[in-house]
């Protein structure tokens, strides 16, 4: 039985006053106060609902009947009640087993306590619930450039031109790209002439991460099957659309609040940040990025100041989907040949697909296909975390190919932690598996047999073999172990066994040495490197390495960056060779936020090579054309409507001031995330009016927008009144002009007016009554100066 506890107040509402307590009435006509029996029969309150000290945010109409609580069924299941715990319409509180209610008079809240089972779990987001920015694009084009020539001594000259020409507008970007190639001099072994290489339409729909792609793609693969370069149509999905999301299973820690509580969390001995929860039963998600095995303490901290820890050990893999979320693409079209060779050269008509699916927070699901007109492939694989002991993956694959069958089948094991990784790839196939990546080749099949197959003159390995392990051993540097092992049909074999170390040593320095060795050849290669850093833009490298080949070689390197902001840039560097002369190379870069360009020469003595380079990027957006540096990704063009030399700031830090016209290219922009673009407003002229100073935007990738800062030129000034004697108008004069806001006179009667008309009537009232009046011409103010008026004197109205 429900226990009702606390004093009821004067209700909002009241209902049901019985005919005879108006009956009565005073001489003055008012009625007599209200019946306190009649009250307490049934008063209806508008209160907020608090359920096991966790506001709802409801303000729910409560009936109370004779002291008990009735609210309506909707109401409590929309704060969260199951509702097989609740009768169909009006409830009564008093009625439901183990459930108290307590009229709060002061909050006007209703407290309702209920078996904790009751109340649904709830996720707080321990990385907050920001709202994701939709991605900008506007309408433009560019050109990305990178001319190069060189020459040899003995050899002769050359030059070459890339481009990526993009055009962007709404959803769909054009992109195009190709080189030119011209030997200048000498009988260089080279294609000359204008080759293509991507021409491709793509449409991207952000909201559900998918992506459409018209011309030169590349399919989509798994880690064990391949891709192919196709000329058609592909639809897939695409995460890096969506920043915002993580992909993988991230663990979620849940517990149990009386009180609203704070929650710190520790990884791996890190605090990774901080959270408030509200009471009852919480799932902390969206937890920081994390990989491998690890622990997280959780501290969490009531209202007195009372605090708990707890430790849970996790496992992360990245390799795995959320449950329920799916990847993939499917991809038909012809056959990519000679590519980088022959500009349109297409082959057979062929089909790939790929599919991943997230079962649960365990276990991954993929499937593979590719098909054409002498191929059948079909595939099925899974990942499997293992608890906290690591993942497995597994993958089976029949093909069907020129009426040959074979098979390929993949397995491997991964664990990492914070102090130690390995890692296993292993791969088996039959010598008559094929795919797309080995379809188009020429001669596929010798038609000599060998033990009753014929043998495949392209093909994958027979087997391959992969192990590594790395160590991290704190002060004492990072070892890394690796070897690989591959097969081929005719028993060929390469294996190779590689070896590191690596150790931070006095300030930014560090130390790195390396051995391989090749199992069949039966010889050594080692390497040692050691990085020193100079200041904060130079730095020197000695680098010594031996190898069966080429002996052993020393080499030394001296290395200036090159400013952000731009400026100059050098390196450096001088080889001796044991079994050649020296090597020698120097390079001088310069880049300003235009254009960038390099040049040097590299090469052993009567064999040098000297080179230059410009790279840049020619824009067009807003009927304006720009110079910049290469832009990769996306780009911002700001807009201060006409006004040059203003002051833009990226992220907070300047990136150059506006042009005659009023517009600076900002390149470098990293899509989708939410940068910050912004004005220095101070040496504006005082009569300019601003919307705002500042605006956040996230742009579409390869694209570009036009962010603008609207600007408006004012007549504005200052008005010196005085009356007939001489004195100050008083101050809270009011300052009247047709169709103008009102103005306030300040000290010394001065009064500041906006929007100016040529000729100004000023009608002003004073603050003991009465009016004056008094009118001035504005002059020409060419250079957008601060002005004063006056003294004028406002003439008293009769």
């Amino acid at each position: 039985m429900a226990v009702v506890r606390g004093q009821l107040i004067l209700p909002v509402t009241i209902m049901l006053l019985g005919s005879s307590a108006w009956a009565q009435q005073g001489d003055d006509g008012l009625p007599p106060p209200p019946d306190a029996r009649a009250i307490n029969e049934q008063a209806v309150f508008h209160l907020g609902l608090v359920i096991n000290h966790y506001d709802t945010q409801q303000v729910v109409p409560v009936t109370r009947r004779q002291n008990d609580f009735y609210i309506s069924n909707a109401d409590l299941l929309h704060a969260g009640i199951p509702a097989e715990h609740l009768p169909q319409g009006e409830v009564n509180l008093s009625t439901l087993p183990n459930v108290r209610a307590e009229y709060d008079s002061e909050g006007q809240r209703l407290l309702l306590t209920v078996p904790k089972e009751w109340v649904p779990e709830r996720d707080t987001a321990f990385s907050g619930n920001a709202k994701r920015s939709e991605p900008k694009y506007g309408q433009g084009a560019l050109l990305n450039y990178d001319v190069y020539t060189s020459t040899t001594e003995h050899a002769g000259g050359q030059a070459a031109l890339w481009h990526e020409f993009r055009y962007f507008n709404g959803n769909g970007t054009f992109s195009s790209t190709g080189s030119l190639r011209k030997t200048i001099t000498g009988d260089m072994e080279q294609q000359e002439g204008y080759v293509r290489y991507d021409s491709t339409l793509t449409f991207l729909d952000e909201d559900d991460a998918t992506q459409w792609d018209v011309g030169d793609v590349i399919t989509d693969a798994l880690t064990w099957s391949s891709s192919v370069r196709v000329g058609g149509l592909r639809y897939g999905r695409d995460f890096s659309l969506r920043p915002d999301l993580v992909t993988w299973p991230i663990p979620a820690f849940s517990g149990e609040a009386a009180v609203p509580t704070s929650v710190d969390v520790f990884i791996n001995g890190y605090r990774a940040g901080n959270t408030q929860i509200q009471p009852g039963p919480f799932t902390l998600t969206n937890m920081p990025y994390i990989n491998g095995a690890g622990d997280a303490v959780l501290v969490t901290t009531d209202a007195l100041g009372r605090q708990v820890s707890t430790t849970l050990p996790f496992y992360v893999a990245s390799d795995l989907l959320k449950p329920g979320l799916s990847d993939g693409a499917i991809t038909v079209g012809s056959l990519r040949r000679n590519y980088g060779v022959d500009n349109f050269d297409y082959g057979p008509l062929v089909g790939s697909g790929s599919y991943r699916y997230g079962v649960n927070d365990y276990l991954t699901l993929e499937a593979h296909g590719e098909g054409a007109e002498s191929l059948a492939l079909g595939g099925a694989g899974a990942v499997v975390k293992l608890g906290r002991l690591g993942v497995v993956n597994s993958a089976w694959t029949q093909s069907h190919m020129y009426g040959e069958d074979g098979n390929q089948f993949t397995w491997g094991y991964q664990y990492n932690t914070s102090l130690f990784s390995v890692n296993t790839q292993h791969s088996r196939r039959t010598a008559a598996f094929g795919n797309l990546a080995l379809y188009d080749q020429i001669g596929n099949y010798n038609d000599m047999r060998q033990g009753g197959e014929r043998t495949p003159i392209a093909s994958l390995s027979r087997n391959t073999d992969q192990y590594s392990l790395t160590f991290n051993m704190g002060n004492y540097g990072n070892v890394g172990a690796a070897w690989i092992g591959v097969r081929s049909f005719d028993n060929d074999k390469t294996e190779l066994l590689n070896l590191s170390w690596s150790r931070n040593l006095w300030g930014s320095s560090s130390i790195y040495l390396a051995a391989s060795r090749d199992n069949q050849q039966g010889d050594w290669t080692f390497a040692m490197s050691l990085q020193i850093p100079i200041g904060e833009t130079d730095s020197a490298a000695i680098t010594m390495e031996k190898t069966p080949d080429a002996g052993s070689t020393q080499r030394i390197n001296y290395n200036h960056v090159m400013p952000t902001d731009g400026g100059f840039s050098w390196n450096m560097a001088l080889a001796r060779q044991a079994d050649n002369k020296t090597y020698q190379q120097g390079t001088l870069g310069w880049r300003n936020n235009k254009v960038e360009l390099q040049g040097g020469a590299y090469g052993e003595r009567d064999m040098m090579t000297w080179w230059g380079e410009a790279l840049g990027s020619v824009v067009l957006m807003d009927g304006q054309v720009f110079a910049a540096n290469r832009i990769n990704d996306a780009f911002a063009v700001i807009s201060t409507g006409g006004h040059a030399n203003v002051p833009v700031n990226y992220e907070n830090q300047p990136v150059g001031v506006t042009d005659d016209n009023g517009y600076l290219l900002v390149s470098g922009v990293s899509a989708y995330y939410p940068a910050s673009y912004s004005i220095d407003t101070l040496n504006l002229p005082a009569d300019t009016r601003l919307k705002d100073t500042e605006r956040k935007i996230s742009l579409r990738r390869h694209s570009g927008y036009l962010v603008e800062f609207p600007m408006v030129q004012e007549r504005v000034a200052s008005v010196i009144l005085h009356d007939e004697n001489g004195e100050a108008i008083p101050v809270a004069s009011l300052v009247d002009r047709t169709g103008k806001a009102t103005a306030i006179v300040g000290y010394d009667g001065i009064a500041w007016l906006e929007t100016l008309d040529d000729v100004n009537p000023l009608h002003v009232r004073l603050p003991e009554g009465g009016s004056c009046d008094a009118s001035f011409t504005v002059a020409p103010n060419p250079e957008h100066k601060l002005q004063t008026y006056g003294p004028l004197t406002c003439r008293r109205n009769p």
